[in-house]
């Protein structure tokens, strides 16, 4: 499933993106449009592992309540 956004960065480039979406609906592949004359079909480094950084297997899914002392990393 592939679908046409922009890029969520706050950059003066404003590129179009080509996303896949994973069956699980998650996102997958981010490319650039190559319909987008500024992309070309390509992206920068930034936005080609967004995948990998927003869905890294140690990210947080809920808040954690501290336990520890600050800073003891215990929660």
């Amino acid at each position: 499933d592939l679908f046409h956004t922009t890029c969520p960065h706050d950059c003066p480039s404003s590129c179009a993106l080509l996303v896949e979406r994973t069956p699980e609906g998650r996102l997958g592949r981010v490319r650039g449009a190559d319909a987008h004359s500024y992309t070309a079909g390509v992206i920068c480094s930034k936005v080609a592992r967004y995948a990998e950084r927003i869905h890294p297997p140690e990210r947080l899914l809920h808040p954690l309540k501290r336990v520890g002392p600050k800073g003891s990393r215990q929660f």
